[in-house]
C-alpha cells in the first residue's frame, strides 16, 4: 500500500510539472517560456538577450478581440522589442499596451499575447524583476490587466501573483515569485517551492 501511495504521489508531481504555473482561470503573467512554466531564471550572464512572454493562462472563452496591460521592469534590463499578434494595433506605449486585434485570436491554456526580447544588463548579477498591472488609461481596473472577450465583453484578468508584486524574476530568489494568495492552491504550493 505504501508503494502504491508513493507511486501515485510521484505521478501527481510529474503531471503538475507539465502544466502552466498558474492554475486559476483567466490569469495573465510574464514568463520566460511559451508554455507559462518558467517565471524565474537564475545564473543569467550580463548582456544576455532573454525571450520573455506575456501570457494569458486558462481562459474561459475560446477567442479574444483585444487586451490591455502595463508592466514595469525593476533593475538593469531593457526591453529591446515587443511583438504583438498579427493584424493588431497598439495605442499604448513602451510598458503600456492597449491592443485591438484585427480578428479573433483563438485561446489555449497558455495564450501568448506579447513576445518581448529583454536584455539583462547588470554586470554584478543583481536581480531584475517584472511587475504586471493594468494599462494607463485602463478600461476597467488600473491594477489589473483587461481582456476583450466574445462580443465586446470587457473583463479584468487576475495576475499570476498578487497585484503590485513581482510577476517574473531574473537572478533572484525564485521562491519570491510564487503566488501566495491565502485562498488559492498557490499558497499550498508556495510552501514546497
Amino acid at each position: 500500500m505504501k508503494k502504491m501511495l508513493v507511486l501515485l504521489l510521484s505521478l501527481l508531481v510529474a503531471s503538475s510539472a507539465m502544466a502552466v504555473v498558474d492554475t486559476d482561470s483567466d490569469m495573465m503573467g510574464i514568463y520566460f517560456d511559451e508554455n507559462a512554466d518558467i517565471n524565474c531564471l537564475t545564473d543569467v550572464a550580463p548582456y544576455s538577450q532573454i525571450p520573455t512572454f506575456v501570457i494569458m493562462t486558462n481562459p474561459t472563452n475560446d477567442f479574444i478581440g483585444g487586451f490591455e496591460f502595463g508592466y514595469h521592469v525593476n533593475g538593469d534590463a531593457t526591453v529591446l522589442s515587443a511583438t504583438l499578434p498579427e493584424t493588431s494595433i497598439d495605442v499604448g506605449g513602451p510598458g503600456n499596451h492597449i491592443v485591438g486585434l484585427g480578428g479573433p485570436l483563438p485561446t489555449s491554456e497558455a495564450t501568448v499575447l506579447v513576445t518581448m526580447n529583454v536584455m539583462y544588463m547588470n554586470t554584478s548579477g543583481a536581480p531584475v524583476s517584472f511587475m504586471l498591472h493594468g494599462s494607463n488609461p485602463s478600461s476597467l481596473n488600473p491594477e489589473l490587466p483587461t481582456i476583450l472577450y466574445g462580443e465586446g465583453q470587457l473583463m479584468s484578468l487576475g495576475t499570476s501573483t498578487l497585484p503590485g508584486t513581482m510577476t517574473a524574476l531574473i537572478n533572484g530568489v525564485c521562491e519570491d515569485v510564487v503566488d501566495t494568495d491565502e485562498t488559492s492552491f498557490g499558497n499550498l504550493k508556495s510552501l514546497y517551492r
